[in-house]
């Protein structure tokens, strides 16, 4: 019975442990305290560099003690009254000014500037001159290395292996990087030692190495794309979008703008903005 019980109670006390990592998670917690200043676990993002929250391990240390450092001044600057000087007033008044202005247009413009799928494609079809190439264009599979033995590795490999392999292989290190195909590029956007050996290959055949001033290649043809030749949709289908939204943007800012315009009682008095910075420059 006892043993039962002693089981019963690890088993308890097992869970509750559980629940309690488990709501710290969830909960904000402070990572790092400076001064009268604390960051929390939710604010650690802000700090790193956007899309390498998931990659920076201990560099997010020297951030946050870079953070840490940052408060430190800032409030040793508030304590001896250095945000009373008027040119330190004026940078903080134009730094809060201008991260405003930014989050509104992040917060309520961009999110009312959305492009619903069937505009891209109708945009496609009814713009389709503005999406025949005016080039030659080819789609490369491409491995690049700057050290001579791991070249000659390749060159050994080159008939056995196959590209996919080869850039798995040796395209990843340190000694090399490989670029899948991406996008087609026509003859003055690639190197010229590059597209001479890329124009004249047959659609699937490799060529390397090509020795050129940032290392050895070596290049597959994915695909030839003639001048005169009409993009595939999924080419440019990115780049519509992107267009459509910036229209969308510039529209409703500049409506958005003139209401603002209107309501703040906005006015500009350009002579005397000519006689301020007349008597400046004297």
């Amino acid at each position: 019975m006892t043993s039962k019980r002693l089981n019963i109670a690890i088993l308890l006390a097992a869970v509750i442990i559980a629940f309690f990592s488990c709501d710290r998670d969830r909960r904000d917690f402070n990572v790092a305290t400076a001064g009268s200043t604390s960051l929390k676990s939710k604010q650690l993002a802000a700090i790193i560099p956007e899309g390498f929250e998931s990659q920076i391990g201990d560099d997010a240390l020297v951030l946050v003690s870079q953070w840490t450092d940052e408060i430190v001044l800032a409030e040793a600057a508030n304590d001896v009254g250095l945000t009373d000087l008027p040119e330190v007033a004026a940078k903080l008044d134009e730094a809060r000014r201008m991260i405003l202005a930014s989050a509104y247009e992040q917060f309520y413009l961009l999110p009312n500037t959305s492009v619903d799928s069937s505009e891209v494609w109708a945009y496609y079809q009814e713009h389709s001159e503005e999406f025949v190439r005016s080039n030659d264009e080819v789609l490369l599979d491409h491995i690049m290395f700057s050290d001579t033995a791991f070249k000659d590795s390749v060159v050994m490999l080159l008939d056995s292996l196959g590209f996919e392999e080869l850039a798995e292989r040796f395209g990843l290190g340190q000694e090399g990087y490989s670029i899948g195909s991406t996008e087609y590029l026509s003859k003055k956007q690639i190197h010229a030692s590059i597209a001479r050996k890329a124009f004249a290959l047959a659609e699937g055949e490799m060529a390397g190495p090509i020795k050129t001033e940032f290392g050895y290649h070596f290049i597959r043809l994915v695909d030839f794309a003639p001048k005169g030749s009409l993009r595939e949709f999924s080419e440019v289908s990115l780049s519509i979008r992107d267009f459509i939204s910036e229209q969308k943007f510039q529209e409703l800012y500049s409506s958005v703008l003139d209401s603002l315009r209107s309501v703040k009682a906005v006015t500009i008095d350009t002579n005397a903005v000519k006689e301020a910075l007349a008597k400046h420059e004297k």
